[in-house]
């Protein structure tokens, strides 16, 4: 994924900055036991957001120390995996599966191969994640089978959203195999679904226009390209995505990681959409490392 759904740190308490870096450990230990070390290269701030947004209310999270394999000399805290980490580790997965594929097909003979040898070292964790998230996948196939279409055809005068909406469409499909079975069920995936949704629409956006001055250099295919948006019009739009991601996140449950994932809706995204406006993302890789 993109990597710009991430906690503005300053501001997280230390007890919440533990949990978030040991949850990552341990989605991290859940994409190495699915898939070994090269699916841990799937591992980003979007997956583990995934992690704590699609964690069950009332299921605590259990810490403990295990060996990293990056930093052998001591071992790190780790959140022991509950079926939500589990289920991002997947999604993860199955998402890097497809952008290599898109990567293979649509970009240079040098990105397209080392695409493809990527997706040889991924090719047995994609396959048993598409079978255990079947519906998932699926939904990834044809949501990104659309957003390339409707990239192809992009005008000028084209709804903005004719190709967003199909991203934050794939991105909603994630909440759909959670909350099964539970008293609230419903409402959560829906509330959940809503988030995810105007969530996908924020990334899909940013990242355009991250991308749009190298995408304008190399003639590939921008939603905002040739459209003449200024970034206070498109901040509109992006801070309105945002706020509806918000207003979602407040019909859900309290659960152990409401306020790191507060943290990321109210501080965190707005964060990252200022730096990218400013052009501080791309040579910064971000900010606030955690």
């Amino acid at each position: 994924m993109f990597g710009y759904v991430r906690p503005f740190t300053p501001e997280l308490r230390v007890r919440e900055l533990e949990l978030f870096r040991a949850l990552y450990c341990g989605v991290c230990y859940e994409l190495g036991r699915r898939g070994g070390f090269a699916a841990r290269c799937v591992l980003s701030y979007d997956v583990v957001f995934l992690a704590a947004l699609l964690w069950k209310p009332g299921e605590a999270p259990r810490v403990e120390k295990r060996r990293c394999p990056v930093s052998l000399r001591k071992k790190r805290c780790c959140v022991n995996v509950g079926s939500a980490a589990e289920t991002a580790a997947g999604y993860g997965i199955i998402l890097a599966h497809h952008k290599l594929l898109d990567d293979a097909r649509d970009e240079g003979p040098l990105r397209a191969a080392a695409a493809r040898t990527a997706m040889i070292f991924l090719g047995g964790p994609y396959k048993r994640a598409a079978r255990e998230y079947a519906a998932f996948d699926e939904a990834a196939r044809e949501r990104l089978r659309e957003l390339a279409e409707a990239e192809a055809s992009e005008s000028g005068d084209a709804p903005l959203d004719s190709a967003a909406d199909k991203f934050a469409l794939l991105l909603s499909a994630a909440a759909e195999s959670e909350a099964s079975g539970e008293t609230d069920g419903d409402a959560r995936r829906r509330a959940q679904s809503n988030l995810l949704y105007h969530l996908g629409r924020w990334l899909y956006l940013l990242d355009a226009r991250d991308d749009l001055a190298e995408d304008e250099e190399k003639r590939r295919p921008n939603v905002l390209r040739r459209r003449g948006l200024d970034d206070y019009e498109l901040g509109l739009t992006l801070t309105h995505s945002n706020n509806l991601a918000a207003s979602a996140f407040e019909l859900l449950p309290e659960s152990e990681w409401s306020g790191i994932v507060r943290n990321v809706l109210y501080l965190g995204l707005p964060s990252a959409q200022e730096r990218v406006f400013a052009g501080e993302w791309k040579r910064r890789r971000g900010y606030h490392a955690i």
